[in-house]
């Protein structure tokens, strides 16, 4: 995994799945880098190929963070099969999916 920041932007890139075996160390990625100038974290999930509920649970835990600070999520690109999911568990109705 790895992070870059364009302005307000924080971008989580090279993931290949969200896992119980990942998603502690996705969360404490992601909330190492933030810092109070950004307002967006993007994940790219074009790699992902699997995603788990403690995936999920990374997911809404750094939305919940975010949102309380009128911050913002947004995932980018997911694969098919994970979009799919991400519908099933209703999280395309509180986070920004981007195709």
């Amino acid at each position: 995994m790895k992070t870059q920041t364009t302005g307000d932007v924080l971008r989580v890139t090279d993931i290949d799945r969200l896992s119980a075996a990942n998603s502690n160390h996705f969360k404490h990625l992601v909330r190492a880098q933030l810092t109070p100038q950004h307002q967006t974290v993007e994940v790219d999930l074009s790699a992902v190929s699997f995603v788990d509920s403690e995936g999920l649970g990374a997911l809404a835990g750094i939305y919940r963070s975010l949102a309380e600070k009128g911050g913002r999520l947004r995932l980018l690109s997911p694969q098919p099969s994970v979009r799919h999911f991400l519908e099933l568990v209703q999280f395309h109705r509180i986070l920004e999916i981007h195709p």
